[in-house]
């Protein structure tokens, strides 16, 4: 007969067991999701350390004095990409993706999940970029044997901090946005809280991207707000 001892080591042998393989697993599942983070914070380290490096001494710096606003600041519109020729287009330069944007009128889930497969959405009732308030989903992962080229595109959306640019490229029209804002949500029903309510809209074109958070799990949503400040 076991012992309760040798019962109770074999049971903490086979947790520790049984959550390393789900470990394993879950980095398997979300392989493409996680492996974009990791470059993504290498790549920011090494141009990080490179500033460093290469930034002259304090007692060597210019010192320049501007009146400019963000509203006054001249902002250069990007160039219309060949995608753009074809699709609208979504661009998140900070991490060299580009997506096309899919315009759905119904709510449809089917249809909603079916266009995801193929880039991001915006969400039916949406206003047009630039044109009011706008949200665009789209996936931060998904299983590794299903299709589709997207199932990560916003993968690193938490990521992204005030200051950063987005580019929208609408019927071959560039537009720039800017962060502004990031917030994480428990969406109903298990939660009270929803797009609109975290960042109600305002009198100001605005673009909502959205995605599930954490990255590999859908309990919650991450939103990010941005407004427009060039195009149109």
């Amino acid at each position: 007969m076991f012992s309760s001892k040798t019962f109770r080591r074999d049971l903490k042998l086979f947790s520790r067991l049984l959550a390393i393989i789900f470990i394993i697993v879950f980095f398997i599942f979300n392989g493409t999701a996680f492996g974009a983070i990791v470059s993504y914070k290498i790549r920011h380290f090494l141009v990080v350390l490179k500033e460093e490096i290469t930034r002259p001494p304090a007692l060597f710096k210019a010192t320049t004095v501007t009146s400019l606003t963000r509203d006054q600041k001249m902002i250069t519109l990007p160039a219309v990409p060949l995608e753009a020729q074809t699709a609208n287009i979504l661009e998140l330069p900070e991490f060299g993706i580009k997506a096309p944007i899919w315009k759905i009128d119904t709510p449809d889930l089917k249809l909603i999940y079916k266009k995801l497969k193929q880039g991001v959405v915006l969400y039916p009732g949406s206003a047009l970029p630039g044109q009011g308030y706008a949200i665009i989903i789209g996936h931060s992962s998904q299983y590794p044997w299903q299709a589709g080229r997207y199932k990560s595109v916003f993968s690193l959306l938490s990521q992204l901090k005030p200051g950063d640019k987005i580019y929208i490229y609408w019927e071959q029209k560039p537009l720039i946005f800017e962060v502004t804002e990031k917030k994480i949500f428990l969406p109903w029903p298990k939660g009270n809280e929803g797009t609109e309510t975290i960042f109600p809209p305002e009198n100001k074109p605005i673009l909502i991207l959205q995605s599930c958070w954490p990255v590999g799990v859908a309990y919650k949503r991450v939103a990010v707000k941005t407004v427009l400040v060039s195009g149109l």
